[in-house]
């Protein structure tokens, strides 16, 4: 064996293989080397090349590739490869004993993509061939964060459909996806380790949602189920009618996640000097009222759900109003459009806002208490085996609250 021979195989001898037969050879060499008349390497010659190695003899296989390399034309063959080309050759390598595979990782629940199955980059492979492997590798890691992206959107759709906290619970919270440089299988003392590496990291690219975007889904869900609205921008869109006492009207109200809800209402108004008293009713028969004192250009009203509006006249058909409900830690502000005929018994108001929700008093409270679990997170309680009846009141109470029932106690502290 060469000098040249031996680098090439990395200073380590391997066990004699057999020889290369020239015709094959000969075959390659024609599909991959330019000439007069082939001055261009096309897709054609590339499976044309493929079927050629295919049909060497297995012992034979690797010496082959090992003598391509040295000539240049496996760089020049891998070149010119597409994902599925590069996918079929590294296949027929593995079922010709050069390569050996390395699993990755089982979906989970969802569909959650787990580690990529790749190949194993063995220094000792041919150059050519380990770019191809690394090249699958990468192609293998963009594949998993697209597959992680498209698990993220599924269970945002999951968490939307759960219909209590159990169900939330039973979901679980979203998984996160691991594609650290370890998953190549590189040796520190690999001299190709930090190319391939950064080749890696470059084309792995990344999801459009992400975790914490799934754990801010997941969180406001658990806020709707348990009666309560979750923090954010929203926005607001209400159109009414009165005619003479009677009223009807109809909002529309869409927060920052998308989550879009439309409430119509009906009911009386009874005016008195600068008082208005206003009574609406919806679908579900829930009545809220609504007391108004307007003097001049300025009106200032609050209704039974603890808001307070002061709006502000700006021409004869528009006004500016801004809003803040302590209650239920909400602080908005918009325009209306409004008209009447020549009596003021009929009017028509068009009023668009925006808002902020934070924090209640009672869930920024809890949020600075350790001892209230998360949406995902196992009660203390449960660890001694502290029975449902065997809670104080007090804590049965805020576990009432976070939707657990009796049977779910039982059931999970006997796991």
């Amino acid at each position: 064996m060469s000098a040249r021979e031996l680098a090439a195989l990395g200073g380590r001898l391997r066990p004699a293989s057999a020889p290369v037969p020239e015709d094959v050879y000969a075959t390659l060499q024609s599909h991959l080397t330019r000439s007069l008349s082939n001055p261009f390497l096309t897709d054609s010659d590339v499976q044309a090349t493929h079927a050629v190695l295919g049909s060497a003899l297995r012992d034979a296989y690797r010496a082959t590739l090992d003598r391509m390399d040295r000539d240049g034309l496996l760089s020049t063959y891998v070149s010119r490869m597409d994902a599925p080309a590069r996918q079929s050759f590294l296949e027929q390598a593995a079922s010709n004993g050069v390569l050996q595979r390395r699993p990755g990782g089982v979906s989970g629940a969802l569909g959650m993509p787990g580690r990529p199955e790749v190949f194993v980059n063995d220094p000792k492979l041919p150059g050519a061939l380990r770019d191809a492997v690394n090249a699958h590798a990468t192609d293998a890691g963009h594949a998993a964060v697209q597959a992680y992206d498209a698990y993220l959107r599924r269970y945002g759709e999951a968490v939307g459909q759960a219909d209590s906290l159990r169900a939330l619970r039973t979901l679980g919270p979203p998984q996160a996806l691991d594609l650290r440089e370890t998953v190549l299988g590189l040796t520190w003392a690999d001299p190709r380790r930090e190319r391939y590496e950064a080749e890696w990291k470059t084309g792995l690219g990344r999801p459009q949602a992400s975790q914490v975007q799934a754990y801010e889904k997941a969180t406001a869900r658990a806020l709707v189920l348990t009666g309560q609205q979750p923090a954010g921008a929203f926005l607001t869109a209400e159109a009414s009618a009165s005619l003479d006492r009677f009223k009807l009207k109809s909002e529309a109200h869409l927060d920052a996640r998308g989550t879009a809800e439309v409430q119509t209402q009906g009911g009386v108004v009874a005016k008195g000097g600068p008082l208005e008293l206003e009574l609406m009713t919806d679908a579900h028969g829930r009545t809220e009222a609504e007391l108004q004192l307007s003097v001049g250009i300025a009106s200032v009203g609050r209704d039974s759900e603890g808001k307070v509006e002061l709006s502000l006249g700006a021409g004869s058909h528009a006004r500016a109003h801004a809003n803040l409900n302590p209650r239920t830690a909400e602080f908005g502000g918009g325009v209306a459009f409004e008209l009447s005929d020549k009596s003021h018994q009929h009017h028509a108001t068009l009023k668009l806002g925006y808002g902020l929700r934070g924090l209640t008093p009672e869930r920024a409270a809890q949020a600075l208490r350790s001892d209230v679990p998360g949406v995902f997170s196992r009660p203390k309680d449960l660890d001694p085996g502290t029975s449902w009846d065997a809670l104080p009141p007090e804590r049965r109470a805020l576990y009432e609250r976070q939707g657990w029932t009796r049977e779910e106690w039982a059931e999970d502290s006997r796991r």
